[in-house]
């Protein structure tokens, strides 16, 4: 398992999360975030320069065949030849844990559609349960 990261530009975040998701690839944690990619607070001619917003995406996939597939639809959307367009990278993940279900690893990882989980009782509901309805 894979934990991808990625600092790109704001405006290609909705281009980036339709992607994924048209690749089968959920489980998206989005936050904004400032940064500068060089070192140092000034560019080669000496300018001051200030912090950026961008969106930090952390996708947790289940192989090398997601990690690949997630860094594509990222690098696919975002390319661009000037500078700021953003970085990806990777690490392995240990280990991943449903808490709701206690699933784990890429049982916790798969989607919830479709799919019948064990030791959870079914509970219905209505209106007249919940005075907010």
């Amino acid at each position: 398992m894979y934990l991808v990261m990625a600092v790109i530009n704001k405006n290609n975040l909705k281009n980036v999360l339709e992607d994924l998701f048209s690749n089968n690839i959920e489980g998206i944690t989005v936050s904004d975030v400032i940064g500068k990619g060089s070192f140092g607070l000034t560019e080669a001619d000496n300018k001051p320069t200030d912090l950026v917003e961008k969106a930090k995406l952390e996708i947790v996939v289940s192989d090398e065949d997601h990690r690949t597939a997630a860094m594509e639809c990222i690098r696919s959307n975002c390319h661009d030849l000037g500078r700021g367009a953003g970085k990806i990278w990777w690490l392995e993940v240990g280990g991943v844990e449903r808490i709701r279900t206690g699933e784990k690893d890429t049982d916790a990882l798969t989607t919830q559609v479709n799919k019948k989980i064990q030791n959870v009782p079914y509970i219905m509901t209505s209106n007249i349960d919940t005075p907010c309805s």
